[in-house]
């Protein structure tokens, strides 16, 4: 799904990993096991971009460092053309975590909290969550149930919105599909595209176990073992993903 138009934007990169090291941390916040080690890559802009590898590889704790959620022992992040150390390189980023928000707050209340973040008022929150509902079918009186009252499928469309409503340069998408029923699933992936057409220059880095959607939507791959990377390479949707990883999985013996 790339769509090759950098022009807009002063960068060629819209995420750049160098050397990242972490640990693990205990109750009291000192370093145990490492978790990552000298991870570096790169995520070219406008395209789609899939993290992969085996459960406990690494994949989250990477996400997480790069947005600054959890700390790093050394190494260097660069969001957007911006250092991750300065919270403007944040600001044209949207995020779709795993799990969604269970807070006991309205999902209005939630989503307009997440717009003040990008400087957007209530009105003005509104008006961009009321076409995005419609599209993903949820009805507006939804948006009055607390998040932990709503369906599993409700509260992730929710969180889907919010990432949205920055208008992200970078969107950076853990397992986005998971607890949509199929037709959703299908709806989410018409969005993005979408989102694509009226922003060439956005990038999605995508972390699933979803071989089907890999398959289909990705252009560009990272693979990760152990907190290792192991290969980073351009995809083609018209290869055989399935036996590619089997062969992988088999080398290193995962």
């Amino acid at each position: 799904m790339k769509i090759n138009n950098t022009q807009k934007l002063p960068f060629t990169h819209a995420l750049v990993v160098h050397r990242l090291n972490a640990h693990a941390t205990s109750l009291l916040g000192k370093p145990q096991n490492k978790l990552l080690f000298n991870v570096s890559f790169k995520v070219p802009t406008g395209c789609m971009c899939t993290f992969i590898g085996h459960n406990g590889a690494g994949k989250t704790t990477t996400v997480k460092s790069c947005l600054g959620l959890r700390p790093i022992q050394s190494g260097k992040i660069t969001i957007n053309g911006i250092d991750s150390k300065n919270i403007l390189s944040r600001q044209k980023v949207g995020y779709i975590p795993e799990k969604g928000n269970l807070e006991k707050i309205t999902a209005r209340n939630f989503l307009r909290e997440v717009g003040a973040f990008y400087g957007l008022n209530a009105d003005q929150t509104d008006k961009k969550i009321y076409p995005m509902l419609d599209y993903f079918g949820l009805p507006k009186n939804r948006l009055d149930v607390k998040l932990n009252k709503l369906s599993s499928g409700q509260n992730k469309i929710i969180t889907i919105i919010q990432a949205f409503l920055g208008d992200p340069y970078l969107i950076v998408a853990d397992e986005p599909t998971d607890n949509l029923d199929p037709e959703t699933r299908d709806i989410f992936w018409d969005f993005v595209h979408e989102y694509h057409q009226k922003h060439p220059y956005a990038t999605f880095f995508l972390i699933t176990h979803n071989l089907d959607e890999i398959e289909k939507y990705t252009d560009h791959l990272i693979f990760i073992d152990h907190g290792h990377i192991k290969k980073e390479m351009s995809h083609d949707r018209s290869a055989g993903l399935r036996e590619m990883y089997r062969k992988l999985r088999h080398k290193w013996r995962i």
